[in-house]
């Protein structure tokens, strides 16, 4: 059976597993610390974050695996006020990606780009942190183009954050 990427339902089980994949995955990319990759998955992939976006329907997780157990995931965010001063018209941003495989990577950024492109978005932008080469090489083989944004809430105790973005050509 091929994978595909798709939207799930916030319940307690998806929530454990992509807590636990969460914590996995950033100690991995943060390398040296395994705390700090803990930390970054308590303050941004909780229990407690993915409860709130239950009741947020502008933001929303595309995830690849089982039913209850997704694997490899990333959150889509189309809420104005973190898109606002992109020189777009609609955007909608990408970021907490995990992902445990190169193939789940590109499906999951391919499905967000049809998204934005079936809500008509014309700009999908991709928070990474600079540690995370796999995300920025294959960001860059799909056509994302670097570019600078301030970002307000810049945590200095993680790694630098790079942003990539690609603009969504609608077809009529």
């Amino acid at each position: 059976m091929s994978k595909a990427a798709k939207f799930i339902v916030i319940i307690n089980e998806t929530i454990t597993s992509m807590e636990n994949n969460s914590i996995l995955f950033y100690s991995n990319l943060f390398g040296k610390s395994n705390s700090l990759g803990e930390k970054y998955a308590n303050e941004n992939l909780s229990g407690q974050n993915f409860s709130k976006i239950q009741n947020d329907f502008l933001v929303e997780i595309l995830a690849i695996g089982e039913e209850k157990k997704p694997l490899s995931f990333l959150k889509i965010d189309s809420r104005r006020l973190i898109n606002q001063n992109l020189e777009a018209n609609k955007a909608i941003r990408v970021s907490d990606i995990v992902y445990f495989s190169l193939e789940d990577l590109i499906l999951l950024l391919k499905r967000a780009e049809e998204v934005a492109v079936q809500r008509r978005h014309d700009l999908i932008w991709i928070e990474a942190f600079e540690v995370d080469s796999i995300l920025i090489n294959t960001a860059q083989s799909l056509g994302y183009e670097r570019f600078d944004f301030e970002e307000s809430s810049y945590d200095k105790d993680y790694p630098k954050r790079i942003y990539f973005k690609k603009q969504i050509h609608q077809s009529i």
